[in-house]
């Protein structure tokens, strides 16, 4: 019970100060005749005083003050220049002219051109005599001020209501006449004194409404003034139905006093006697089921329960200051009513945020709940509508546009000049922007058609890009997508061949020597071999297993080196000097082979750096290869040149064996020039020639053209 009483003193104190700091400062400490509307009131009510009693304008006298040049020439060209006002004058009566002159009619005729030549002529002296104009515009000047001063007449009975508990004793200050209505009295509710020296006049000019040329004519201020005293009598007062505003104002002044009382004493009770528990509110019901909603749903919960709070204190405050009947009781119960549903809004608002601060005292709760959250996928979503900002800016132009133009059709029914300006801006705008929204869901729908077809393996004809929109960028990528998966999967095509191949080739190159060492070995088993065969057998052994050991260490060094699992020890080394070694080293081998080694090497050093070994085994593979798969008796063309920074080693030669038209095919492990297989090699050279380099940070590059078959290796030189 004690949770719930202080929920309501909590709630009722909230309320009481928002309504006393609205209202507080209009009615603490203060009587009606001190307000911004009574003083209002009683501007209104001296304007007319002098106007209508004291000081009563006069519409002749008024008229007839000094017409300035600007008034004239306004008035001259109101209706166009001279010769578009005579043109019109003669344009108005020549279609009647002409038809009494075919009807013969010469009597009608005359007096439609006297008629006519008098407009013209009473134009003319417009422009001619500036004192025709001026006694014109006086003339229109009495007119409209008549007019108007009898329409602020008509208004009189209802003044002289409103004014009815004034009484007042004024002397005008220039010609002494005295103005009196009722008695003063020595204890009036309200008195105003005026002097010579802060008199009572007109401070500013005064306006009425013309309605008959619906225009509002400036009158200048009265300079009239008076000296003496305005009351208001407190019997005339108690009988007009100015009483209502005084009682209005008390009413509202007690109901603040005793609002505030109330307030404090709730306060104090909520402080000393029911002081605040958070558990009362978190061990119960409501507050688990509360608990289960989505994070949204409480949030939004809040959010309306404060906004309606806010908006019942409002309602509350504005009924208690512009609402009013004379009877208390009935106007009472009417503002209790109003206060209390605010109190029960109020009140729940309350336990809403109390709920809220409980829950989410944990940072971490509340910041896990967010990520999860509904608001959450949305802020995200709405961000990632301007990843591509061009795409993200014109689609929202566009929405703005849409929106603004189904706006101004909905104003075409309601103001009727809209649809002039509404008809072009549809013809021009709006549907212009629809058919460019319409165009661009349709390219969606073919691009969304066009990723379908891509994902059901459909990729041979390529998107249509239409011009340079983000849709027809995103069509180009869908394009580089679909060609680069078209590769992909040749590439995967190819790659299971060469693993097919490789897988082939290994069993090939590992079993044929291990196949003659089980041949010998079971041929050495035989007792009656002589100590010749013995031997002989013995030394095939020793050659095919020293070919499966070279095979083996092969295939484990290009598999170090292909990943990069191995140390280099770099040193700065003569490249050129290293291949005239390695050529040196191989001249038994060219001479025997038949093949023209045409060399060329310049005379100066060429430095690298480079692990010597590496390098040396790199330099030994690539001659290697051209001596076992270049054609006999054909030259063979190795040069080493230095170009911009970079060694530059070539060998180029003849090929014995037809090669096939992917030369990079030649990198892979096991694969030789010759695809039957049958010369010498574990097909591993040029693999590990490529590793090498690589992880000098070199380059390789094969070229084959017809039977020519061309290395290329580059690396920076020291």
């Amino acid at each position: 019970m004690k949770k719930w009483l202080w929920l309501a003193g909590a709630a009722f104190t909230i309320l009481g100060l928002f309504i006393i700091m609205e209202t507080a400062p209009l009615y603490f400490g203060k009587q009606y005749t001190e307000t911004d509307q009574f003083q209002m009131e009683y501007a209104f009510y001296t304007d007319k005083l002098i106007s209508m009693e004291l000081a009563p304008l006069d519409a002749a006298e008024l008229a007839d003050k000094s017409v300035s040049q600007g008034e004239i020439e306004e008035y001259r060209n109101r209706y166009g220049s001279l010769a578009e006002q005579v043109e019109n004058i003669q344009g108005q009566y020549a279609d009647d002219i002409e038809k009494a002159k075919a009807e013969k009619n010469t009597d009608l005729v005359e007096i439609l051109l006297e008629e006519r030549n008098r407009k013209i002529t009473a134009i003319q002296s417009n422009f001619a005599d500036d004192d025709v104009v001026v006694e014109k515009i006086k003339a229109e000047r009495r007119q409209a001020i008549s007019r108007a001063l009898k329409e602020r007449n008509s208004n009189e009975l209802e003044v002289l209501s409103e004014s009815a508990p004034y009484v007042y004793e004024l002397k005008n200050t220039k010609t002494g006449e005295i103005f009196t209505k009722g008695e003063l009295s020595e204890n009036p509710i309200f008195e105003q004194t005026y002097t010579i020296a802060r008199p009572l006049k007109d401070r500013e000019p005064n306006f009425y409404f013309d309605d008959a040329t619906i225009s509002t004519i400036e009158v200048a201020a009265n300079d009239a003034s008076f000296e003496g005293v305005i009351q208001i009598d407190r019997e005339l007062l108690a009988a007009s139905d100015s009483l209502g505003n005084f009682n209005q104002f008390n009413f509202i002044q007690t109901s603040m006093y005793l609002l505030s009382a109330a307030t404090i004493v709730v306060l104090l009770l909520l402080l000393t006697i029911v002081p605040f528990q958070l558990e009362w509110f978190t061990f119960s019901r409501l507050f688990e089921k509360w608990v289960n909603w989505p994070m949204e749903m409480r949030l939004l919960a809040a959010f309306l329960s404060v906004f309606y709070a806010v908006f019942a204190a409002e309602n509350v405050s504005d009924a208690l200051l512009n609402s009013w009947s004379r009877n208390y009781l009935t106007h009472s119960i009417a503002l209790g009513v109003e206060f209390s549903v605010a109190l029960a809004i109020c009140a729940l608002a309350l336990l809403q945020l109390i709920w809220l601060f409980a829950y989410y005292s944990k940072p971490k709760l509340l910041k896990e709940e967010y990520l999860n959250s509904l608001i959450h996928r949305n802020i995200v979503a709405l961000k990632q509508v301007f990843l591509n900002k061009s795409m993200g800016v014109q689609t929202l132009i566009l929405l703005i546009v849409i929106f603004f133009w189904g706006f101004g059709t909905m104003l075409t029914f309601a103001v009727g000049g809209m649809i002039l300006v509404w008809v072009p801006a549809t013809l021009f705008i709006g549907i212009p922007v629809l058919i460019m929204l319409l165009k661009r869901f349709s390219y969606l729908n073919i691009l969304m058609h066009e990723t379908e077809a891509m994902a059901m393996g459909q990729l041979n004809q390529a998107v249509p890009v239409r011009g340079s929109s983000p849709l027809a960028n995103h069509a180009r990528q869908l394009n580089r997508l679909k060609e680069g998966v078209r590769i992909s999967l040749s590439e995967q095509a190819k790659s299971e061949r060469l693993k097919t191949e490789l897988i082939t080739n290994v069993s090939h190159d590992l079993r044929t020597p291990l196949t003659s060492i089980i041949t010998y070995t079971d041929l050495l088993k035989a007792p009656e071999l002589s100590n010749e065969e013995r031997l002989s057998y013995a030394g095939i052994l020793d050659r095919k297993s020293q070919r499966l050991k070279t095979l083996i260490e092969d295939l484990f060094d290009v598999s170090k080196m292909a990943s990069g699992n191995i140390e280099l020890e770099r040193t700065k080394l003569d490249f050129a000097q290293l291949l005239q070694q390695a050529l040196a080293e191989h001249a038994e081998d060219i001479e025997q082979s038949g093949l023209d080694f045409r060399v060329t090497i310049g005379d100066k050093p060429l430095y690298i750096y480079a692990d010597g070994q590496k390098w040396w085994r790199m330099l030994d593979n690539l001659i290697l290869n051209s001596l076992k798969y270049a054609l006999p008796g054909t030259r063979v063309f190795v040069s080493l040149t230095e170009i911009a920074g970079e060694a530059k080693f070539v060998i180029k030669n003849i090929t014995r064996f037809e090669l096939g038209d992917n030369p990079d095919e030649l990198f892979e492990r096991f694969k030789r020039g010759d695809a039957s297989r049958q010369t010498e090699g574990s097909g591993l050279g040029l693999a590990i020639a490529q590793s090498i380099i690589e992880l000098h940070g070199g380059a390789l590059k094969i070229e084959v053209d017809g039977d020519l078959f061309k290395v290329t290796v580059t690396v920076n030189s020291a």
